[in-house]
């Protein structure tokens, strides 16, 4: 009687499954890999966009068996955590697949076959993202590489005038510094000239003819105001 009734209940979750699972789960062939690459290529330098599982299946290339179109391994996992078996022990869950697989006229090894092929599927996604995971990295290390060269070249740049300034900087001061001193020899050759129009004592002193000839400068402003 339990057997009943529990054949009657897989029935009725495996109708229930197939409703909410489409047939066309299993999908068309799958594009190849330089397809997908060509699907997947990113715009604008946008992040790599991970496919998801149910795209996967949907663009594999492995197909189901016909007999068993509405059933695959996910349809399966499915019922395993459907809340009709929830609680069970695996041996009531694998009591109760066997009966529903039995009802359905499915083959264990269809399953069997459908998840190794899945499983196959994932790993060739896997190692195709690694693989433009690796392209990717490789471009942006280019990249990086470029732009340091060229933040490089404009740094050398403008370190260079930085250091052109600091040249003509210090070229000024020395003309200035050269200056000063020029300067300093024509005024001791001016006031030796001054020196020798006020007195013909040549031990006249720089400051006394300085103080006269700020007195005849301070006498000529003063005739000129008046």
């Amino acid at each position: 009687m339990f057997k009943r009734m529990l054949h009657s209940s897989m029935q009725g979750l495996a109708r229930a499954s197939a409703e909410e699972t489409p047939a066309t789960q299993a999908g068309p062939p799958m594009p190849t890999s330089s397809e997908l690459t060509r699907t997947d290529t990113r715009q604008n330098g946008s992040p790599m966009k991970l496919p998801p599982f149910e795209e996967i299946y949907l663009r594999s290339t492995f197909k189901p068996n016909t007999t068993t179109v509405d059933w695959n391994i996910i349809k399966v996992a499915d019922m395993l955590n459907s809340e009709h078996l929830r609680g069970l022990s695996p041996a009531a869950k694998h009591s109760a697949l066997m009966m529903a697989l039995e009802a359905a006229g499915v083959a264990v090894e269809d399953m069997l076959q459908d998840a190794v092929q899945r499983q196959r599927v994932l790993n060739e996604t896997e190692d195709l993202q690694a693989r433009r995971l690796e392209e990717t990295e490789r471009e942006k290390l280019r990249e990086n590489e470029r732009v340091t060269a060229e933040m490089e070249s404009v740094s050398a740049q403008y370190r260079a005038r930085i250091a052109a300034a600091v040249e003509d900087l210090a070229r000024e001061r020395q003309q200035f510094h050269d200056w000063q001193e020029s300067k300093e020899r024509e005024q001791r050759r001016i006031s030796e000239a001054a020196s020798a129009c006020v007195s013909g004592d040549s031990t006249a002193s720089d400051a006394s003819v300085s103080r006269l000839l700020e007195r005849n400068s301070n006498l000529g402003r003063f005739r000129e105001s008046a």
